[in-house]
């Protein structure tokens, strides 16, 4: 046995010393080496500031507490970028089952603007993979994550436990039901494909806090059981996409089930708080749905059981419904509040059996059970499946929804859709032309958005950009906000801003 690790060990230092001459003096690896070799080495990876990496084939993590990162980044603008380049390929790094990695300030770009949209096989996988069966004390901090092709951006796999994940930047994910965020031959009608999560949780005590998320289309974050787990000061934001969830407690995983009773999911110690959701230009179909049919009506019959919805905020005019219990027991849900505008019916069984109206705090009295609940909540007048509408309306020629738009929602994209591009709100008689012409068209932000592209006030702002190159140009657009927010935020890199105070800024900066 001696021997062998003897001989293992001389290997591996042999190996390293191939990659020394490949190491710039301040022992980082070139755009131009093999990152998976280094890896495969027992090395960290050590990257250029401000480089771009070209990835042909997700890096893999060979050896526990390997780390991958930027050196000494001073700003976000100096973050090195690792890009997928490969049109079939859809992860960029897999840390499954490898305890103590890292991944620290870089920038993780899927590409999807550029590369096109993947086929439904290989979307399977997330962009970034960890968790897994015996993985602890992985950290994912301070990175930005933009473009992926996948329908999970980071994804905590079950198996896994004590998972950090803060102080992120996530921009973007998927394509909604009506084709925000759209590719340009994406066609999910033929494809099969199109919502993307922000952060999918399935791993046990994962600490999910400060990180801001800007346009999933799934979900913003989503905690498949996962008990012990906590989402703490997180921002999740629809600027211009619609996502179907803020923050989901819906998913009833079989890995998270009780021994004795398969119908009840483990959410004990899941804690959800101080997070702000902010529907302020795009729907927000459930901010916090806990249960399963809500979202899934044939689900009837699971409870999910011990966690807590506490202090958390609910805001913009594109809100459908805020916090929905139906299937729990033993939650505590307290101290949540809201300014949000409701508008816009979900689907439920369909136009003959609709759901209860658009509303802040409900539940289904027949379906909790020993919770603590704020005085705010109603009991369901109609019910409470599937709150979501995103399956029954006719397909447009590109494989998206017709949905007409609530009330408060349509006035929501238009302000927003004006602010974004222009800097500014639109003039009543702008708003007025605009709701009415999206209702009857019932046509997207996107197409809104290239509409306002062509106007002078845009070009004489902006420049000219090919409205086909819309999701490029807002990529770049937020990026630099959050960039010039964050320097004025933070008075060293070190010290990340608060999620609220950095996406705040962000717009202030965009507005100007």
């Amino acid at each position: 046995m001696a021997i062998r690790y003897y001989f293992f060990a001389v290997c591996i230092g042999l190996t390293q010393s191939l990659f020394a001459e490949d190491l710039s003096d301040t022992g980082t690896t070139p755009p131009s080496a093999d990152l998976q070799a280094v890896l495969n080495a027992g090395q960290d990876l050590l990257l250029e500031p401000g480089a771009i990496y070209e990835i042909e084939q997700a890096l893999v993590f060979k050896f526990e507490g390997q780390s991958i990162s930027t050196h000494a980044p001073k700003s976000l603008a100096d973050y090195a970028i690792l890009r997928i380049t490969n049109r079939d390929l859809g992860q960029l790094i897999n840390g499954n089952q490898v305890s103590g990695v890292r991944i620290e300030n870089l920038l993780l770009d899927g590409n999807r603007y550029r590369l096109s949209d993947l086929s439904k096989a290989i979307s399977t996988n997330a962009l970034v993979f960890f968790g897994g069966a015996g993985a602890e004390r992985q950290v994912v901090r301070g990175c930005i994550f933009t473009g992926p092709r996948t329908w999970s951006t980071l994804k905590v796999h079950e198996g896994g436990s004590d998972i950090l994940v803060e102080n992120n930047i996530f921009f973007g994910a998927g394509t909604d039901v009506r084709g925000n965020g759209r590719e340009g031959v994406e066609n999910p009608h033929l494809d099969g494909r199109s919502w993307g999560d922000g952060i999918t949780c399935a791993a046990q005590r994962t600490t999910v806090r400060n990180n801001l998320i800007i346009d999933p289309t799934d979900v913003g974050m989503v905690f498949f059981g996962a008990p012990g787990s906590i989402s703490d000061g997180n921002v999740i934001a629809t600027v211009s996409r619609e996502s179907l969830g803020g923050i989901n407690l819906v998913d009833p995983l079989k890995y998270w089930a009780f021994a004795d009773d398969p119908h009840s999911i483990d959410y004990r110690g899941v804690m959800i708080k101080n997070n702000w959701i902010d529907a302020r230009g795009a729907r927000i179909h459930m901010g916090i749905p806990v249960g399963a049919t809500p979202w899934v009506p044939s689900k009837r019959g699971f409870t999910f059981v011990g966690g807590a919805v506490q202090d958390n905020l609910f805001t913009g005019g594109a809100a459908a419904y805020s916090i929905i219990l139906s299937g729990v027991k033993d939650f505590t849900v307290t101290g949540n509040r809201t300014t949000a505008q409701y508008s816009g019916i979900a689907e439920g069984f369909g136009p003959q059996k609709p759901p209860n109206d658009p509303i802040a705090f409900v539940y289904d009295p027949s379906a909790v059970s020993d919770t603590k609940m704020q005085p705010e909540f109603e009991p369901m007048q109609r019910h409470l499946n599937h709150l979501l509408r995103c399956n029954h309306a006719p397909l447009n020629y590109m494989g998206y929804r017709y949905y007409p738009y609530g009330d408060h929602e349509v006035v929501a994209v238009v302000n927003t859709a004006f602010e974004e591009m222009l800097g500014r709100l639109p003039s009543q008689e702008e708003r007025v032309q605009y709701t009415k012409w999206l209702q009857a068209t019932k046509n997207n932000a996107d197409q809104l958005r290239h509409v306002l592209m062509a106007a002078p006030e845009f070009i004489e702002r902006h420049g000219y950009h090919n409205p086909d190159g819309l999701q490029l140009f807002r990529q770049k657009l937020w990026l630099a906000a959050i960039s010039s927010s964050f320097n004025d935020l933070s008075d060293e890199f070190a010290r990340w801003p608060v999620a609220a105070d950095l996406y705040k800024g962000a717009w202030a900066v965009i507005k100007l």
